[in-house]
């Protein structure tokens, strides 16, 4: 995908909107940013300096309710590093390995968001 351009029609899993605190890393740099949606599949990340494309993440975050943090690592499949009408800079990040125990507890979280009027 070419930087800046969100493929959300491409998306296996519909992301719901939250506001969550994210720590990553990659092999030399930390990063503490907010994510704006999550899915099962990934999240995006509104940060003023996305990644490029291809960067593998480890990245660590608390969901509501949970009492522990997920741990998992991603890859950031897409970026927007200007900002448009309606959409912040940040990236798209892919989640490579999710544990079943994770994915259920972000499926509970967007059931419990969606259900928010």
């Amino acid at each position: 995908m070419k930087k800046g351009i969100s493929h959300a029609g491409q998306r296996k899993t519909p992301r719901t909107s939250t506001i969550i605190q994210v720590d990553y890393h990659t092999v030399d740099s930390f990063f503490r940013n907010f994510v704006d949606n999550i899915s099962t599949g990934g999240m995006f990340i509104a940060t003023p300096k996305p990644l490029e494309p291809g960067t593998q993440l480890r990245l660590e975050f608390l969901l509501p309710g949970c009492d522990y943090p997920i741990r998992v690592n991603g890859e950031v499949t897409w970026s927007r590093s200007v900002s448009s009408e309606g959409q912040r800079r940040g990236m798209g990040v892919k989640f490579a390995s999710l544990s079943p125990n994770a994915k259920d507890n972000i499926n509970t979280i967007i059931k419990q968001l969606r259900s928010v009027p």
